[in-house]
């Protein structure tokens, strides 16, 4: 077993432009026996071990040899701190917080910073964040300098019988470094990105590394990330990439023991009472999404597989007849001559012929393109011999040619991977997609890249513990950049895997779930997990991937909570087409789709919103409700502020009972009209052809026609907008228009039907009483 240390008391503390760096002392620790908890060589009554304890077994003590570290402390923000530690003289000390990638500005806000000293403690404080740190024992705290609270505290007093501590505040040793904060009595935690458990994270354990989880019942994540929300008032990001294990009071109840497979702690700490001002400060860190075009808010339909253009072009002739408006189609990997866990930009013109020549006639039906890839080369693919030769490959630490690890493969071949940190391999790879996107594909899903081996060397040098979380970063960005750069406008990828920082390549979906109620709940559930993590523009295969045969009703109620989620798309393994489920489900999913496209207006601004201020479009209840209970509420969700949407979990035809939560105030089912007041808890018999989607009082929801004539957003795009306002609502509102243009509205609610607008943006105000 690897030596262990606890970080024990302050040896000394130097200023720093931005705070303090303290040298600390940490002392070798040991387990006591078979009992738990730690002890250190410092005498018995100095740590606190109940030495009068009547069967108080021998217990030895450590050899004391003191072990320097390093313990820098900074502001970074008003409400953001930045607490490193680390060896003496490890280079993360100097680094501003940018060298892993996830961090992009280091900085994004200059404050002034007060250090003060005692001979007990020593206080790094901004006007609105404290640190704490007592010399002796060593303990930290953060507090709220505004409301005077403790939101976070390490756990030392947290001891068993004996007296030996638990959880020692900074442990290092066979499990890299660990922190280990005391859990409040009514303290939830939330976030580690998209985890298909419950929402709040108390009582569980979860392990961050990016997974091909292989579906959303199994435990693994696609989309972790080291980012979570205490509802004492903070937010704390650990700025790695190495594989973090969070214990979220699962071992020991009133502890959150998070534990970095690296000999660095580097954690940013955000404080504000509200989720959506500290996700503002996070993404100010670590970057927000542009919005991407009108046309991905749309209806998105796609299938594995198609296997020709002439089927292809049949689906989007079927979605005009059945008057289903429609923006994309996807293509997965039948476009390849060589597929199969392969990407090398080959287009197969056997199955799909010219390839601007098929764009073209999509485009003739009002479709857009979408096109699959992955980062992965088969050895049989033309283009392997010369990744391999350039250096463009990833290769082991012992310099042979790495190879997926974890992902099946279909033939026993090993694929190897390219190198996104080697600027030649990430611009030939780049570079390959410039002709697609001159022909018109609109949009790459980046599926994959949860497979990189842990014993890796990178062109760049990236330590090796670090690689594989990094690496989805890494490949959606340098998509995501080379579709702005050879397009112009904001890229779009759909990206399957994710680390901290991927909110900066919009978007992402959840994965490959299965095609049952549990499927479709685990679903909600990561999206509002990752909405909290990465926030931004994130969506799910409606129908689920895989699994038993779908049902109609399940394939509705799916369809149902996929119009009002941020991006919206139908895919499995088989059909998904509506008319492939019955005409009953035909004619509601049309109801449904036309419904999102109606509020294609109201999901601009909520898009514009977002990408502004670092907030999800799908939120958790908790993001607006200050009821505690809101917390763990994670069957419904927010799109936006003023719609509230609550997903019916059910595969039957007859109605089923939901029972959801209403917020405090007024609010407006959309469709029936019903009025509901909150805080309270509701209930509803809902027949297969609805959802409860309810409307916020004092909300303005700018809303388009919708009619049997419009095939996609590009039918839109001139139609003018009507206002519907609910119950006391605002004199005027600001819009974003479909251009980009920004305009205030003023509404005349004397007046029904009156809005002043001069450039015909609005048509008409309704009024909602």
């Amino acid at each position: 077993m690897a030596e262990q240390f606890i970080v024990r008391r302050v040896a000394s503390v130097h200023p720093t432009p931005d705070g303090a760096e303290l040298g600390v002392v940490a002392l070798p620790a040991a387990r006591a026996g078979t009992m738990p908890g730690w002890v250190t060589g410092e005498p018995p009554l100095e740590q606190g071990i109940e030495t009068t304890l009547p069967n108080l077994p021998d217990i030895d003590l450590p050899p004391v040899e003191e072990r320097p570290m390093s313990l820098r402390i900074g502001a970074v923000a008003s409400g953001t701190v930045r607490i490193v530690l680390a060896p003496p003289g490890h280079e993360v000390l100097t680094d501003d917080g940018t060298a892993l990638g996830i961090v992009v500005e280091p900085r994004p806000e200059a404050v002034p910073v007060e250090l003060r000293e005692s001979p007990d403690e020593v206080v790094v404080a901004t006007d609105r964040v404290r640190v704490r740190v007592r010399r002796r024992p060593f303990s930290l705290s953060v507090e709220d300098t505004v409301t005077g609270e403790t939101v976070m505290r390490t756990a030392e007093s947290l001891r068993q019988a004996a007296g030996l501590p638990m959880a020692p505040p900074v442990l290092r040793g066979e499990h890299g470094t660990t922190l280990h904060l005391q859990l409040g009595t009514d303290e939830d935690i939330t976030g580690f990105g998209e985890q298909f458990s419950r929402l709040v994270k108390n009582g569980q354990r979860l392990v961050l590394r990016c997974e091909d989880a292989l579906g959303t019942g199994t435990g693994l994540a696609y989309k972790p990330v080291p980012v979570w929300h205490s509802g004492s008032g903070y937010t704390g990001f650990l700025n790695t990439g190495a594989v973090t294990t969070a214990d979220v009071g699962h071992t020991r109840p009133s502890v959150l023991e998070l534990s970095v497979d690296d000999e660095v702690l580097d954690l940013y700490v955000v404080v504000a009472a509200q989720l959506a001002e500290r996700l503002t400060g996070y993404t100010a860190l670590t970057g927000r999404p542009p919005v991407p075009p009108l046309w991905a808010f749309g209806y998105w339909m796609g299938r594995c597989r198609y296997h020709s253009a002439q089927e292809m072009l049949e689906v989007a002739k079927g979605m005009q007849e059945s008057e289903v408006p429609c923006d994309v189609l996807h293509l997965d990997p039948d476009w390849l001559v060589t597929d199969r866990l392969n990407c090398d930009f080959i287009w197969n013109e056997a199955r799909f012929g010219e390839r601007r020549e098929f764009i073209e006639a999509l485009a003739g039906l009002g479709v857009r393109l979408s096109v699959w890839e992955l980062p992965y080369l088969d050895p049989e693919s033309p283009r392997f011999a010369e990744a391999e030769s350039c250096g463009y490959l990833v290769r082991h630490t012992d310099g042979s040619l790495a190879a997926i690890g974890r992902t099946p493969t279909p033939d026993g071949r090993p694929r190897a991977l390219i190198d996104f940190t080697n600027p030649e391999a990430r611009s030939w790879w780049q570079a390959m997609h410039q002709d697609f996107l001159h022909d018109g594909v609109a949009v790459f899903k980046t599926d994959f890249g949860e497979a990189l081996p842990d014993d890796v060397r990178l062109h760049d040098g990236t330590p090796p513990r670090h690689a594989h979380n990094l690496y989805p970063l890494r490949y959606n960005g340098a998509v995501s950049e080379a579709i702005a750069r050879f397009t112009g406008r904001s890229p779009l990828v759909w990206g399957r895997s994710g680390w901290a920082g991927s909110q900066r390549y919009p978007g992402q979906w959840g994965g490959d779930a299965e095609s049952t109620v549990a499927g479709m709940q685990a679903t909600v559930r990561g999206g509002l997990s990752y909405a909290v993590s990465a926030p931004g523009f994130w969506s799910h295969d409606i129908g689920g991937f895989f699994g038993p045969e779908l049902t109609p009703a399940l394939y509705v109620r799916w369809t149902q909570f996929g119009a009002l989620s941020p991006l919206m798309r139908a895919h499995g393994l088989r059909p998904r087409e509506p008319w492939e489920f019955g005409e009953r489900a035909l004619e509601i999913v049309r109801d449904w789709v036309r419904l999102r496209y109606s509020l294609l207006p109201y999901l601009w601004q909520v898009a514009h919103e977002s990408s502004a201020h670092g907030w999800p479009m799908m939120r958790p209840l908790a993001m607006t409700d200050d009821d505690p209970s809101a917390a763990g509420v994670d069957g419904q969700f927010l799109l936006g502020r003023d719609l509230m949407v609550v997903p019916v979990f059910d595969d039957g035809e007859d109605p089923a009972h939901r029972r959801f939560r209403l917020p405090a105030g007024g609010w407006r089912d959309l469709l029936t009209g019903e009025r509901y007041e909150g805080p309270a808890w509701a209930e509803a018999e809902v027949p297969l052809e609805s959802m409860p989607v309810l409307v916020r009082d004092g909300a303005v929801l700018p809303r388009v026609d919708v009619d049997a004539g419009v095939r996609c957003t590009d039918d839109l795009v001139s139609r003018p907008w009507r206002l519907h306002a609910y119950g006391d609502a605002p004199e005027a509102v600001d819009l974003v228009a479909f251009d980009g243009a920004r305009r205030q509205v003023r509404l005349d609610l004397d007046r029904p039907g009156s809005a002043t607008e001069p450039d015909g943006l609005v048509s008409e105000v309704v009024r909602h009483a």
